[in-house]
């Protein structure tokens, strides 16, 4: 093999994480793959712009790398610095970075609740930027509030694609334009599509649905990666084939479809909220999406945490009321507080409770308790059905 005369360098979008085991991670297609220690080894000498030493046995993996574009022949070293030490165990793969609070919607079905007018301070932002790389950070989803509306978004913007992890900016879409879409550097945006006309502006007011299928529109033309999050609610469940229809049209590779948990304003609008019976059917509509979890017996969130918008650390947005700590403290301090629950401790033993893991924990716990299963996961995965 005649490449084997040659340097390799990693692909530019391609880096090296070393989470409980040794992995590559293709950051623009969202790709983990997992490493020998040897193929770690390799590649960390490749980026380091030293001369590899080959085996015969090397070829087959160099040749997958070649053929997956992760790596690529040099005819010179090229160095790269990478921060790759040790995560923590579980790893902190997934931070959900709430910049504000502020929001240009008043969703009738919002678990924050009123907003305060409240804004990370940038330098915070920068220095949780910092440290979510150097924990071996895999996705960072920048959310709100509407997130456009941080009084310095746009230097935020600028600055994402210094760090070697995937961003994900969260919105509303409804203020995403040709020439906004076009300044965005995040490697995917979600945008919120409740419904058809008729069931997400019930939602989220007057005019909002035709500007979602815009941003889409935008986005797309500036080629950046579309998902689509859909609540499940009172008044979109006779959608759901047509918002299927109309999603596969716009060619959305990823839809999450999930129900809201009552909290924030959707305590003040119980109309819309569907029982787990009503909804479970529903979550079979969604596709796509990965999972890049090791931690299979613990329930949700083995990999994820939320730091919102007052600088508090928690398990997840719903889980606000709830912090461990502020992030002056520390992202790795903050983390390894956060309690945790084996799936064994859960008061479930079904055959599905391996890939479930229990579902949501705070809405379990409006069911009963945290230790309950949720009980809209159960009915999704058909373990329960009708009235039960």
């Amino acid at each position: 093999m005649s490449s084997l005369n040659r340097f390799f360098t990693l692909c530019p979008a391609c880096t090296l994480k070393h989470l409980e085991e040794p992995y590559l991670y293709d950051i623009e297609r969202d790709e983990l793959y997992e490493l020998s220690w040897d193929a770690f080894q390799f590649l960390i000498r490749c980026v380091h712009g030293e001369t590899p030493e080959f085996k015969k046995e090397d070829e087959p993996f160099i040749e997958y790398c070649l053929s997956e574009n992760l790596i690529k022949p040099s005819e010179v070293p090229v160095k790269r610095e990478l921060k790759i030490r040790p995560s923590p165990i579980p790893s902190l793969r997934y931070l959900e970075l709430q910049i504000t609070d502020r929001c240009n919607l008043r969703c009738r079905h919002c678990y924050l609740g009123e907003s305060h007018y409240e804004d990370l301070p940038f330098e915070k932002i920068k220095q949780i930027l910092k440290e979510f790389e150097e924990i071996q950070g895999l996705r960072l989803l920048i959310s709100g509030g509407e997130p456009i509306l941080h009084p310095r978004f746009w230097e935020l913007n600028e600055i994402l694609r210094d760090y070697e992890f995937r961003s994900i900016l969260l919105s509303n879409g409804t203020l995403i334009t040709g020439e906004l879409a076009r300044r965005l550097k995040v490697h995917e945006v979600q945008l919120s599509l409740d419904g058809m006309k008729g069931g997400h502006e019930s939602l989220r007011g007057k005019g909002t649905f035709e500007k979602v299928l815009r941003a889409i529109d935008f986005l797309k033309e500036a080629n950046i990666k579309v998902s689509i999050a859909t609540m499940i609610h009172r008044n979109n469940l006779k959608e759901f084939d047509n918002l299927a229809s109309l999603i596969q049209s716009r060619e959305i590779e990823e839809w999450n479809v999930d129900a809201p948990c009552l909290a924030g304003r959707l305590e003040e609008n119980p109309d819309l909220w569907v029982t787990p019976q009503e909804a479970g059917p529903y979550f079979q509509y969604g596709f796509g999406g990965g999972f890049h979890g090791s931690e299979k017996n613990t329930t949700c969130g083995a990999h994820l945490c939320a730091i919102m918008s007052n600088g508090q650390v928690c398990k997840c947005g719903l889980f606000s009321e709830e912090p461990v700590g502020s992030i002056d403290e520390g992202l790795r301090t903050c983390w390894e507080r956060i309690p945790r629950i084996h799936i064994s401790e859960l008061d479930c033993k079904c055959s599905q409770l391996d890939d479930c893991r229990g579902g949501c924990r705070f809405r379990a716990r409006y069911f009963g308790d945290i230790y309950q299963p949720d009980p809209f996961q159960c009915h999704a995965r058909g373990v329960l059905k009708g009235g039960e």
